[in-house]
């Protein structure tokens, strides 16, 4: 499940990364050596780099597992579809929290701590959950999935971004690839439980056994120093239009995975039974652009002109279903936007993670917080939308928030050209 990590091209290219020079001073703005030339040195082993896979992994399965038992809850509570739908809300609020305060938590307690705190919140989440005495407890599992998956996902962050360039991104693609394909074995755990006649609650087991292997690895997890600015200090210009760029990334794909069906239903006729299948052309298309970027050899050309070919694809998959009435079309449609969509959130997340070297703490909490603001909101601010103009006029949002990423992309482009500053 695990993609092997390229030990030796890794190595290779951790030779040729340059070290910044900057010393922590009160209230000053230090230079840092512009990311055309060099990048952060890379301070994460093979060791570290496959902890954090087998983390993301962990994530991937837990996520998603919120979403799928949210059916099952909902009939053994006898709850409406509006207070199941509050658990989607409660897992991205919690990862909103974690984004505010998982710096402070590290520099508090370390990140070894934060670390273990954050797996066993995830295994008490899980079994909240699977449990479902009351609508309240699975609530806060919910709530407590999102929470020990952004404190974990931080530190995802700072060990795959160690090495910056090319580097960080392989990694990032990869580690993102792992959750994709770890999620997807949630229906499959839950149609065997269903069918074998154990229930759907065995969906609770593969997360038990990945969490219980993160818990092993972790222990030989060394501590990760935390700069004494790192919660005081301010993060640099050039970090938050690359952050909210990646939030319109992840804004974007939850926006199209939650309404891509009712938009095909709708405009093909076909049933939304069958219109579900373009989700599956969707993640088709992200595996494979995932893939891609995973090798050198893509992710060594240059990020912006990545980060604008993946966004005019996405712009086109996403016109291409809205304007046809084709099933046919729709499904390619989905396939070419999901290519496009591969590449943006690893390039966009290393980009940032980028500009802020010396804060890679408040840096990688602060892009939980946009995962967990654009889970959130996106499919919400559509889903109202849809209320007051109907599907097929609220879609033209996606579109117009893949405009919106691609007049981004010029101010990131300066602050890499420019070089990161980091305040401290």
């Amino acid at each position: 499940m695990i993609p092997p990590t390229d030990t030796v091209v890794e190595s290779a290219l951790d030779d040729h990364v340059l070290t910044p020079t900057a010393a922590d001073c009160e209230d000053a703005v230090l230079p840092v050596a512009p990311l055309a030339a060099a990048s952060q040195h890379d301070t994460s082993s093979s060791a570290d780099v496959g902890r954090a896979y087998l983390d993301q992994a962990v994530i991937g399965y837990l996520v998603y597992s919120v979403g799928a038992v949210t059916a099952f809850l909902a009939v053994a509570l006898s709850l409406s579809d509006a207070q199941a739908g509050l658990h989607s809300s409660a897992l991205a609020s919690g990862m909103v929290v974690a984004g505010l305060i998982s710096d402070r938590l590290d520099r508090l307690a370390g990140t070894r701590k934060v670390h273990f705190a954050g797996l066993a919140l995830l295994t008490v989440a899980s079994l909240s959950l699977v449990w479902a005495p009351a609508f309240a407890v699975t609530l806060a599992g919910a709530a407590l999935t999102g929470f020990g998956v952004g404190l974990v996902l931080a530190h995802i962050n700072q060990t795959l971004s160690a090495g910056g360039g090319s580097l960080a991104r392989v990694r990032i693609a990869r580690s993102t690839l792992v959750a994709m394909i770890a999620s997807l074995t949630v229906p499959l755990f839950i149609g065997l439980g269903v069918s074998s006649g154990l229930g759907w609650r065995v969906v609770v087991v593969p997360a038990l056994v990945l969490v219980g292997l993160a818990f092993m690895v972790t222990r030989d997890r060394g501590e990760r120093a935390v700069p004494s600015t790192s919660a005081r200090g301010r993060l640099p210009a050039a970090y938050w239009p690359a952050w909210l760029l990646a939030a319109l990334f992840i804004a974007i794909e939850f926006a199209i995975v939650f309404w891509a069906s009712t938009l095909v239903a709708r405009q093909t006729a076909v049933s939304l039974a069958d219109a579900t299948l373009v989700i599956a052309a969707f993640i088709a298309g992200v595996v494979v652009g995932r893939i891609g970027l995973s090798f050198h050899a893509v992710s060594e050309r240059d990020p912006i002109v990545l980060l604008r070919v993946g966004i005019i694809l996405a712009l086109a998959g996403s016109l291409m279903p809205w304007a046809s009435t084709s099933f046919e079309l729709s499904l390619a449609g989905f396939l070419i936007g999901g290519l496009g969509l591969a590449f943006l959130f690893p390039i966009g997340a290393a980009l940032a993670l980028a500009t802020a070297p010396l804060q890679s703490h408040l840096a990688s909490g602060r892009l939980v917080l946009a995962t967990g603001l654009a889970i959130l909101a996106a499919p919400l601010i559509l889903g109202v939308v849809a209320d007051l103009t109907g599907v097929l006029v609220a879609w033209l949002l996606i579109p117009a928030m893949c405009l919106g990423a691609l007049a981004l992309t010029v101010p990131v482009s300066r602050g890499r050209d420019a070089g990161p500053t980091v305040s401290a």
